[in-house]
């Protein structure tokens, strides 16, 4: 064995620290409650189709945006 670097840029790479991942799993639980609780409040919220709508669609799509968002500034915090 040689010991030449098997990265494709030819670089060293470090091991960094381990990545919370129940934070990312609490985040999820977190997100199917918040659907559970605000569904009907957008339904009321918002009458007829859209309010259907935004609830089924824009609603899920949202709060899983907002997680992937709080999950990647976990993730920068922790690459050092």
């Amino acid at each position: 064995m040689s010991s030449e670097t098997t990265t494709l840029l030819h670089r060293e790479e470090l091991q960094g620290r381990r990545y919370p991942l129940y934070i990312e799993r609490l985040l999820l639980v977190l997100v199917l409650i918040g659907i559970y609780v605000l569904h009907p409040k957008v339904v009321s919220l918002i009458d007829g189709t859209l309010g259907m709508l935004v609830a089924w669609c824009g609603l899920p799509l949202f709060l899983l945006l907002c997680a992937e968002m709080i999950g990647r500034l976990v993730q920068s915090m922790h690459k050092d």
